[in-house]
């Protein structure tokens, strides 16, 4: 999808053009949001909110400064935040995702329970981790967006970001090793 297009094409009326970036970003925004440690309907209601926000101030957005992308995340990742302090709503968690594909191979039983132990640690490990470091991490392992558009969500600068990246590695790293270390 060539977002210039899409943006242009909204400029001269086409509402029906805003449904292709809804369509292409929602399920990314609804994960990322998940990521947050927001529940299911608070993330509806977020990316909801993100996607409304986006189409009321589609003028602000300015290309040179960052890719649409990284203006949407940054819309979502505010209202998230806004969200979680304002209800600090810790005991509702969602982790947003599915367990992974495992492409064309069905997994053995006792290797698809070990796959789910795996991904429920994780969680609850992420979980464990703060607001700013679940999102780091987010952006960059799930998200896959480059250090230079996290730094621009975030609002950091780069090196920043590469140090709050590595920081929150490490913690997770720590975090899993106590789930797996021998009694």
């Amino acid at each position: 999808m060539d977002i210039d297009d899409v943006i242009r094409r909204i400029g001269k009326g086409d509402k029906q053009a805003f449904a292709e970036i809804v369509m292409q970003y929602q399920q990314p925004i609804f994960s990322f949001l998940g990521r947050m440690s927001l529940s299911q309907a608070q993330a509806e209601d977020i990316a909801q909110e993100t996607f409304v926000r986006a189409w009321r101030h589609l003028d602000d957005y300015q290309p040179m400064k960052a890719a649409f992308s990284t203006w949407l995340f940054t819309i979502a990742r505010n209202l998230a935040l806004n969200e979680l302090t304002s209800t600090r709503s810790k005991n509702e968690f969602s982790s947003g995702e599915e367990l992974p594909d495992m492409a064309s191979e069905t997994p053995e039983p006792l290797q698809m329970l070990c796959i789910k132990q795996q991904h429920f640690h994780l969680q609850a490990a992420l979980r464990q981790l703060n607001m700013q470091d679940r999102s780091v991490i987010g952006l960059a392992y799930v998200d896959e967006l480059s250090m230079a558009d996290i730094a621009r969500i975030e609002g950091d600068s780069l090196e920043a970001v590469k140090t709050r990246l590595h920081r929150a590695k490490e913690k997770l790293r720590k975090l899993m090793e106590k789930t797996y270390a021998k009694p």
